[in-house]
Parts: structure tokens; sequence; C-alpha cells
């Protein structure tokens, strides 16, 4: 390995002499060019084949003050040079790629991912310690490509400032860095490193260059101006605010906003949960994910120490207590106004330190929130333990919430990694404790290992600033993955890979839920198309969290159940491909009343037309039908319904030049429960007749969503929204499926109108 480095190190030091400036053109003849670092070996890494790459790549990196240039020549027949535009940071886009990941401090921590598509289209974004890639981030840099006879190239400008980098004394800093590329006809990516950002030891699998040493600061000042207007309520709002970006060049950061807005924002998915757990929504504001790396501490679905989502929420109202309550009905929002949001970032040798405060508005009728952070990180060697604190201030209730944890990460190899995570809360006078334990190991490349322990008490609290998906929780969880990728020449089969998973959950008093078992097969073939075939079996158990948390009445008891997925991937036709899925699951009887056992049916067809390169129409269809689906009403009372749920989505994309952005995003849901049944829950668990009035209900849900956006220069837009969306419930249940997909767009509950500028500076 030192040798290794030796060798990059000697080829970066005769850039020192190297002048003048490159000019970013898709045309890699700047002399700078020639005496660069060159990485040509690529293998196929996904589909994992480990394959040498069938076609030539050749990138070429060097850095000089103003930052560091990788410039690809991608050589292959012009006919299969894919360039479809897309939006910025959309994955599964089927078009020529390439990227480059880099760890800025070398220390393993996290890497920067840049990608640009043959149709200039950049995405880029994080792939932290112990996660998975995360397209959120928008950075400030620049890329360029140019199809060419027999080849295309791509050309990328990442400056020193475009990410928080720890100060380094000399003359050299070392990074982490390693390079992709993607066949959009195949379907396939290439690695210089046999690695890809979904693998465990992605991080440590980076080759380690030494470049010259520059810093470089940076002030980025983003003033907006936006109206908003409810054509329902009669909302009417201006706004004006700004973003502050100052990134001294030394380690330090300091971002800023004043007075933001959500005009921009992308709707949400829409999810009907019936459940008891909340529905996890990511962020999607642009100032909440930029540099916000060092305050992510999570665990899949399961935690998170910040959800962003929960600054500017909705507030809370007592109108029934004020002497206006039509008029404080009437005033009510969906959201909260932030006055400000600050962050402070700053890196030393082996020191991180962030700071984060925000604070919501008050308004006539309710008061915001004040939200604060604390974190630091201390890596020692192959090891890092970092202390993480927020507090939240609810001027409404005058309640206040703390969280304390304390998370430790162990890289012992490239083989294993080991996280653990201590968290306390104390809302009031009540205090909660909770703890995570998690290891995954790579015994080889083509295997993985992992597993993990979970305890939450009943009074740990998170969500106040963070989020949690259950409290009074026990899990215990391990999983194990394999992959064959030696196969005969005549084999259509590129890659299978084989995993199972094995989960016990319950809560801290032992009553166990179901046992879990999931296995999965997927199957990767030479015409790229994958298909995927999933079998779960749950063991009969409690259900511990549908009764609420009632004291009397704490759990239900549930059949066990086996249940398969059938999944499938088209290739691509040139300009349309679709995927289908189907499911079923089936339950035992149960034996307390009289039932005839759940049943569960699922299908799905999807697919994206592309005739152009600058038009793209996607469209999903989801069926689920359910019998004997089970459903908490109030206390013990709970009820079974014959359930049929149908959700249709179109999407569209248009694009006109590099400039013009047309964006078309929808969801239309219609849910029907039929054929009710009254049940009561002992206290033993045990479903039973029961004779309460339930009635069947359908309830009909739209989201819809078109925007225009003008690019002025980079990171400088216009954007022109229009909303509309609405919920309408119904217990007559007098409406057939079209009607019910029908009355939330003809009855919405908002329809919104909004322009923004944003510019900068």
């Amino acid at each position: 390995m030192m040798n290794k480095i030796f060798k990059i190190l000697i080829s970066f030091s005769a850039q020192t002499i190297l002048a003048g400036s490159i000019m970013l053109d898709g045309n890699l003849d700047e002399i700078e060019w020639d005496s660069a670092y060159e990485i040509n070996d690529y293998f196929e890494i996904s589909p994992y084949t480990l394959k040498p790459a069938e076609v030539k790549t050749v990138t070429k990196v060097f850095s000089n003050e103003d930052g560091i240039y990788i410039g690809f020549t991608n050589f292959q027949e012009n006919s299969s040079m894919l360039s479809n535009k897309s939006l910025r940071d959309e994955m599964g886009v089927i078009a020529e790629q390439n990227g480059v990941a880099i760890d800025f401090d070398s220390d393993g921590s996290k890497a920067y991912m840049f990608m640009v598509t043959l149709a200039n289209i950049k995405k880029d974004g994080i792939r932290p310690l112990g996660g998975w890639p995360e397209m959120d981030w928008d950075g400030d840099w620049e890329a360029e490509t140019r199809k060419h006879n027999g080849y295309w190239v791509s050309e990328f400008y990442i400056p020193w400032n475009v990410v928080l980098m720890k100060k380094v004394e000399g003359n050299k800093r070392r990074i982490n860095l390693t390079t992709f590329r993607y066949l959009g006809e195949k379907q396939i990516w290439l690695n210089d490193n046999k690695t890809s950002g979904y693998r465990v030891n992605f991080l440590s699998s980076l080759r380690t260059l030494d470049v010259d040493n520059y810093s470089k600061g940076k002030t980025n000042f983003f003033p907006f101006i936006s109206k908003t207007y409810n054509s329902v309520s009669g909302f009417n709002e201006n706004k004006v605010g700004a973003e502050i970006f100052i990134n001294t060049g030394t380690g330090k950061q300091i971002n800023l906003t004043v007075n933001p807005d959500f005009g921009q924002a992308e709707s949400d998915e829409v999810i009907v949960n019936f459940s008891a757990q909340e529905t996890f929504y990511s962020e999607k504001r642009a100032f909440f994910n930029e540099n916000q790396s060092l305050f992510d501490l999570s665990h899949y679905d399961r935690y998170r120490i910040i959800n962003t989502r929960r600054i500017g929420a909705k507030s809370n109202y007592e109108c029934s207590s004020s002497l206006n309550e039509n008029d404080c009905i009437d005033s009510k929002k969906n959201y909260t106004d932030i006055d400000y949001a600050m962050r402070y970032t700053q890196k030393n040798d082996d020191l991180d330190l962030g700071i984060f405060i925000a604070q919501e508005s008050d308004e006539r009728y309710t008061k915001g929130k004040d939200f604060y952070a604390l974190r630091t990180k201390k890596k020692i060697d192959t090891r890092t333990i970092g202390y993480f604190l927020t507090h939240v201030v609810d001027n409404f209730s005058d309640e206040k919430a703390s969280v304390n944890v304390v998370d430790f990460t162990n890289v012992k190899s490239r083989k294993i990694t080991l996280y653990h995570d201590i968290i306390s809360s104390k809302k009031e006078d009540e205090a909660g404790f909770g703890f995570r334990s998690q290891f995954n190991y790579k015994p080889t490349d083509l295997s993985r290992r992992s597993g993990s322990i979970l305890y939450f008490d009943d009074s740990l609290m998170l969500n106040d600033f963070g989020y949690l998906k259950r409290n009074d929780w026990f899990h215990l969880g391990a999983g194990t993955d394999i992959s064959k990728i030696n196969f005969k020449d005549d084999s259509q089969i590129k890659e299978f890979k084989f995993g199972i998973d094995l989960n016990y959950d319950s809560d801290t008093s032992g009553n166990s839920n179901p046992i879990k078992i999931g296995q999965k097969n997927e199957f990767t073939f030479l015409d790229s198309s994958e298909f995927q075939f999933t079998w779960d079996l749950k063991t009969s158990g409690k259900d511990t969290t549908i009764t609420r948390k009632n004291i009397d009445y704490p759990f239900v008891k549930t059949k066990g159940s086996l249940s398969f997925n059938l999944d499938y991937e088209s290739p691509s036709y040139g300009f349309w491909e679709y995927d289908w899925r189907i499911g079923y699951e089936n339950a035992e009887k149960y034996n307390s009343f009289n039932s005839e056992g759940y049943e569960r049916r699922f299908a799905k067809i999807a697919g994206s037309l592309y005739p152009t390169d600058n038009f793209k129409l996607g469209y999903s269809f989801r069926v689920r039908e359910e019998d004997e689906w089970l459903n908490w009403l109030k206390d013990n009372e709970l009820a079974t319904y014959d359930l049929t749920q149908k959700i249709f989505s179109i999407n569209m994309n248009w694009y006109k030049g590099i400039k013009h952005e047309i964006r078309l995003k929808s969801q239309f849901v219609a849910l029907e429960a039929l054929n009710p049944r009254s049940l009561i829950v002992d206290n033993e668990g045990y479903l039973l007749s029961h004779n309460a009035d339930v009635k069947a209900f359908s309830e009909g849900i739209t989201s819809f969503q078109i925007r225009y956006k003008y690019e002025i220069a980079p990171l400088s837009y216009i954007y022109l929204v229009y909303t509309k969306g609405g919920n309408v419930y119904d217990d007559e249940n007098n409406k057939d499926t079209s009607e019910i997909f029908k009355d939330p767009w003809d009855n919405p509950d908002n329809e919104i109108f909004s322009i923004k500028f944003r510019l900068k500076y």
C-alpha cells in the first residue's frame, strides 16, 4: 500500500509546475491533462461480476490551487450512446454516466459523490459510514460532457471549497477516491476499485492519493422572494428571505437561513397509514440538506436523532379555548413559519464540532418551537466516538425535551465494522433510555453478515426533534447475503444473490411479536433484466402496538402467516421499459371468533416511456386486496374489513435545453373497507366477536403537482408551482371506485399557486 501511495505522490508532485486555466468544454486538450494521474482498469460491479470491462475508459485526475479536475474518456460506438435527460439527482436513469466519490479528509467517515450523465445532468450526494448513498445534498461544482466520434468525454471541476474539509498542515493533502462509469444500453456500472456505494466496505476500498494542499474560502448569498396563494382557503402570503453559506477554507463553515419558505419543495409520496407507527418523510428543503451530514445519526428506518422535518411542521392549536374560535380555526396552517435556522460546523485534525439552532415563528393562536443541537465526533485511529445533544422548547405547551447520545464506531478492518449508540431522553420529569449495537462483516467480496440489537424502553422519546419508529421495543436481528457470479458461458444469468434474515421483536415486558424469517433470491440476466423471488414466514405472536399502549389491553394475539412476492424489471427496449410485482400472503384462522383467515393479494404494473431525450413519462398502478384486514378503532375495540386499495400514479418530465424543466408528479388513491365485523380484545389478547356499530368506509386521496423551473444561472432559479390535493372520507359507502378517485379532485383541501425567485451571489 505504501509503495502505491508513493507512486501516486510522485505523479501529483509533478503538477506543481503546471500553469494555465482549464476550460470545461468536454475537450481534454489542455497541457495539464498530459501529466495527470491516469486510471484505465475498470471492472463490472453492478451486477457484481468483477469481470474486466468490455469497453475502454481512460480517466485522468489532477489538482491545482482551484480544485480537483477529473476527465473521463469513454470509448463506445456512437449508436450506443444514450443521453436521456433527467432531473438533478434522479437515480435509475438510462443514460451514459460518469462519477467520482471523494473522501476529502481520508478518514473513512464519508465520501462525497459527484456524477454527470451524457445529457449533462448532475447528481451529487453523500455516502456516510454505516449508511447508503443519500442524494439530497446539492454541491456547487461543475461538469461538462461532449460527444465525439467513437467516444464521449466528461470533465469535472470540483473546487476545494465545495465541502467542509479539515485544515491540513504542510503542502500535501491525503484524499481517498474512486471513479465510476455507467453503460446505459447494458445497464452496467463499472468501477476502478471493484466496489460500489452500496457495499458495506465501500469507504475502506477507495484508492489513496496525495495531492497538493490548498485552502479556499467561499461565501454564497441566496436571496429569494416568493408568493403563495391557496384558492380553497384564501391564504395569501408574500415572503422575502435569504440563505447565506460561509466556508472559511480553514475547516469552519456557517450556514444561515432567514425566513425560509417551502415554495419549491417537492410533494411527498402519498402513504395511507393505519398503523401505530408514524410515517417518516425525507427532507426536501435545500438548506436543511446542505452540510447536514455531521448531524445525521440514524439506523435504517428505525430512528433518527435529528429529523429536520420537525422544524416548520404543523403547530398545535387550542381553538376551543380561544375567544374567537372560528377565526382560530380559519387561521390554522399545515406548517409553521421559521424565523431563522443556523448551523455552524468545524473540522479539526481529528475532532468535528457542530451547532444547530432553529426558531419557529409565533402566531396569533399558537407559538412556535425552538430547536437546539450540539454534535461532536472524535477520531482515534480506526475508532470514532461521538456525542449528540438535542433540546426542544415548545413555547405553546411550555414543555422541554432533551436527548443525549453517545455513539461509537470501530472499523476493525475492511471486513468488520462495529456500531454502538447509547441514547437517553428527558421530557419534563420523564426519563427514557435506549441503545443500539450492530456489526457488519464481509468475510469475502461475495458475502456479507450483519446483526443488530436494539433496546428502547417505554419512556424513550425522540420525536420532538428526531424520529423513533417505536419505543417499548426489544429487537434482535441477523442476516446474511451471498452472491454467485461464475456461471457457465451459455448461462443467461450474470449474477445471483441469496439472502436470509431473521428478526425477533418484543416489547420490554417480554411480550413477543411474531418471529420473522425472510428469504430473497435475486437474478440479474445478460439482457440486464432482473427477477426477484422472496418469501417471508411469520410465527404467531403478539401485536404490541395496535392497541396504542392501552394499559388494560396491551396486545392482540396474531396468527402465523406465509407470504411471497415476485418482482420483474425488464431491460430497456430503446425508448421504454416496464416492471411488475405480484404478492400473496395467507394466515391461519382465529379460533376465538368466526374467522375465515387473513389473506392478502397484491399486484403492480409500472413503466417508463422516453421517446425523445428530453421527455419521459412514467406510470404505475397498484392494487392490494386484504380479507380480514384488522383495524383498531378505540380502547379495546377493533374491526375486520375486506379492504381494497388502488393507487394510480403518473409522472412526466420535459426539458428544453438545460435551462427549462417541467415536472408533473401525481398520485390518486382509492380505498374501500367493506363488510365490517366488530371485535374486541380481552386482557389476554384474544379477539372476540362484539356488537358495536361498525360502518364500512371509503377514502380518496389526491396529490398533484406541476412545477416549472428555469435556471437563470448555476444554482439560481425561477420556480412556478401548482399544487392540488385533498382527502375525502366517506362512511356511507355509496360510491364506486371512479367516484372515490374523483371526489378529492373535485373537493380539494388545497389548491396552491406559488412563484419563487432564488438567486446566487
